[in-house]
């Protein structure tokens, strides 16, 4: 669970995100694609609605935050359902788009490094730690979703295979040790 100085974290960071995101899509997608060129294949040439797509669903992801930890047993609509999109969204990455596993390693390394370029000294310790936190925990639920569909298949290989590989990829830009964002 991220703990609410975490989610705070994430909040008050997102607000200096917001007036520059066009710019910090535009990062995020030029270090994903130094990082992977081969990636480059998986979009369209123009660019320009994956990447307004990106920014809305990483404000979705802040606004889910705020979703109040009393309310778990009230009605939400599926479209505010932060799980149930990011389950159909792992499917569609994997069913129509062909992202490996592998990606959201690189991915993560791409979004830490985006926010670290565009929020300068902002980007602190534990703001880092807290959108780590966020980032694994919405990779996790992705990756399961597509192992989830295969009966046959258990989930333990498909869980550790994506965290090994956002793990692996955090070590290589120093993160590995995420500690206080996640309780």
């Amino acid at each position: 669970m991220i703990t609410e100085e975490a989610k705070e974290h994430i909040r008050r960071s997102w607000k200096l995100v917001i007036p520059i995101a066009e710019t910090a899509a535009d990062l995020f997608y030029r270090r994903l694609f130094e990082l992977k060129p081969e990636y480059q294949s998986l979009f369209p040439e123009n660019m320009a609605g994956q990447k307004g797509k990106l920014v809305r669903m990483l404000a979705f992801i802040v606004k889910s935050l705020d979703f109040p930890e009393a309310a778990w047993k009230e009605e939400v609509p599926e479209a505010e359902d932060l799980l149930l999109v990011l389950l159909a969204l792992g499917r569609r990455h994997e069913a129509l788009y062909d992202v490996p596993r592998e990606a959201y390693g690189s991915v993560g390394e791409a979004l830490l490094w985006t926010l670290d370029y565009g929020l300068g000294e902002a980007f602190t310790p534990e703001v880092r730690a807290a959108w780590t936190a966020v980032y694994k925990a919405v990779s996790t639920t992705m990756i399961l979703s597509v192992a989830a569909l295969d009966p046959d298949r258990s989930l333990e290989p498909a869980f550790g295979a994506g965290q090994a590989a956002i793990e692996s990829r955090l070590k290589v830009i120093g993160m590995d040790e995420v500690k206080g964002a996640v309780r």
